[in-house]
Parts: structure tokens; C-alpha cells; sequence
């Protein structure tokens, strides 16, 4: 794709990343240390983070105001990604972020369906608000169906057991958390995004059945999928993320059946490549998903036990 070239700051930057342990975050800290910058971290567990040596790591998370000020002092900018399922506390946290830096780039989440555009209501659009409300530069990325929400099927397919979705014929944009990560460095030192809000979301629409198929074809045998009944779908989703989310989430899947998510291009706009196929997540998380041994098995549970219990795209 060829672009005009485009103005990037002329200076390193010091940007605090929250969530910089999980996928998108990772990823994040790679691309700004690989272009000159410096990466603050906050983070709860400082010693078990895992970053590379040049990361700046601060304790806390975004609910501790003074967590977040703390970190965010002297920063240029900030990466905010807000974990929890409703917008409480968010305005207070956001204003102790606002007071030290200038820009705000949020991971947000899309309308996506026919007839939308803007944020995803709830959360989302909550904490959107409490950015404008600073009068201080953001850029929104408003993100569709992350792809790694697919992990959750990991203990399943890793079995050889059946996976049970209650909409399986619901049909995804997933994005690549790669892709998310490289669009959030972009807009934190390209300025000409700033103030803008962009539709990340990747290249293909594929039912959640197409995406398991594709996964068993990156593993290397195929995957199992059975109607899950929708009581039992709901008692899951309520014990981790309480009853009014898991409604929003599965009435949110149902409508996706008749009414599927559409495709953006704006992840190729901004980065100059097209976002990254369904196929190639599977391919880059196989390991994820083959059969392992005893020990792998119990270590990889202790891995990926906090990340699936933190809260999903809808």
C-alpha cells in the first residue's frame, strides 16, 4: 500500500503502557522500545511481569488513582486499557492520568454491526467519556473481537473435547492482538491522530465454527463444535463476569447470527498493511492449543489462568 509520508515525533517519547503484560501490551512495549522510546509500566506484579530490562515498572493498576498519577508523572503519553466490566472508578483514574500527560490513546471497542458506528455502549463508551472530559488529546482505538478471546477454548481443544458455544454460527471480525498493538504505537507518536477515533477490527468475517476450524487446522487436527444450551452458556458467563455483562454478551452474540460484525480497513490506513488473517493468529498461537504433557499441562493452566479470567471483548 503506498502512503504519503507520514509526521512522527521528532523526539523519543516516555509513554506509560498499562496492560503491558498482556498480549496487546507485549507487543506495544516491543514496537516502542525498538523505535527509540522509553515504556513506563504499571503493573500489579512488578516482579512476575516478564518485561525487557529497559521497561520502566511501576506497581499498581489503573483503579488506584494514585497508582496511576505516580507512574504517569513526567510521561508524554499513556496507553489506557481498562479492565473492568463497568466504568466505576474510571473517571477518577482517568483524571489522575489526565493530569500528568498529554495525550491518551484508549483501547476501546466498536458498534460494528449494520446501521452502527461509534463506541460499543457500557464500559467502553462510559470511559470514552471520562477522556473527553479531561480536554486533554486521545485517540480511541475502538477495537472489534480480539482474536485471542479464542483461548478460552485452548483447554478443550488441547483435550480433544467437543468445544460448546452457544452461538456458533455468530459471525467475527477478529483482530490479531498484533495488529492492535502496532495501531496504538502508531497513534501515540504519528500526532495526526490525535483526536480521532479509528475502527480496528481484521480483514475477514468468519462465524465462530470457521474460526475453531481454523484453529484445528493450525494444530493439526480437527476441532469438534456443539450447540451449547443457553442457560448453561449464561450460569459460565455470569461466574466470571456477573450477570448483567453475561446478558449483554450473549444477547450481543445472538444478534451476530443474521446481523454479523463488518470489516474496517483502518488498521491498513495506518500501519500500510492489510490486518492480519484469523488464519495466521491460529498459526502464531498453535502452541496454545496442542495436546502437551502433564507438566506442560499444569504450567500452561498456571499461564493462562489469569488472562482467562479477565474481562473479554464482547
Amino acid at each position: 500500500m503506498s502512503t504519503a509520508p507520514i509526521e512522527t515525533t521528532t523526539r523519543p517519547l516516555t509513554v506509560l503502557v498499562t496492560g503491558a503484560t498482556g498480549k496487546v501490551g507485549r507487543n506495544l512495549v516491543r514496537h516502542l522500545l525498538e523505535n527509540g522510546h522509553h515504556v513506563r509500566a504499571l503493573t500489579r506484579r512488578p516482579d512476575t511481569a516478564g518485561l525487557p530490562a529497559e521497561v520502566d515498572l511501576r506497581p499498581g493498576d489503573p483503579t488506584q488513582p494514585d497508582a496511576v498519577a505516580e507512574a504517569a508523572r513526567g510521561a508524554d503519553a499513556a496507553f489506557w486499557n481498562w479492565m473492568g466490566f463497568n466504568g466505576a472508578g474510571a473517571s477518577t483514574s482517568v483524571g489522575a492520568l489526565a493530569s500528568e500527560v498529554a495525550h491518551v490513546v484508549y483501547l476501546s471497542a466498536a458498534q460494528l454491526q449494520h446501521g452502527t458506528r461509534g463506541v460499543m455502549p457500557g464500559v467502553w463508551a462510559d470511559v470514552e467519556e471520562a477522556i473527553k472530559a479531561t480536554g486533554k488529546d486521545r485517540t480511541f482505538l475502538r477495537a472489534g473481537g480480539f482474536a485471542a478471546n479464542t483461548l478460552g477454548w485452548a483447554e478443550a481443544i488441547r483435550a480433544g473435547d467437543p468445544l460448546l458455544m452457544p452461538y456458533p454460527e455468530a459471525v467475527r471480525s477478529s483482530v490479531h492482538e498484533a495488529d492492535i498493538a502496532e495501531v496504538a504505537w502508531r497513534c501515540l507518536v504519528e500526532p495526526l491522530h490525535r483526536g480521532r477515533a479509528y475502527e480496528i477490527t481484521g480483514p475477514e468475517q468468519l462465524t465462530q465454527r470457521q474460526e475453531a476450524e481454523a484453529i484445528g487446522e493450525a494444530v493439526g487436527h480437527p476441532v469438534t463444535v456443539r450447540q451449547q444450551d443457553i442457560d448453561e452458556a449464561r450460569a459460565q458467563y455470569t461466574a466470571w463476569s456477573g450477570r448483567d455483562f453475561a446478558e449483554a454478551t450473549l444477547g450481543y452474540y445472538a444478534t451476530l447470527v443474521a446481523d454479523p460484525e463488518r470489516v474496517s480497513d483502518d488498521v491498513e490506513h495506518i500501519t500500510g498493511h492489510p490486518a492480519r488473517l484469523f488464519t495466521q493468529w491460529a498459526t502464531d498461537h498453535r502452541e496454545d492449543f496442542a495436546p502437551l504433557g502433564t507438566a506442560q499441562e499444569a504450567r500452561r493452566a498456571s499461564d493462562h489462568a489469569g488472562a482467562l479470567r479477565a474481562p473479554r471483548r464482547l
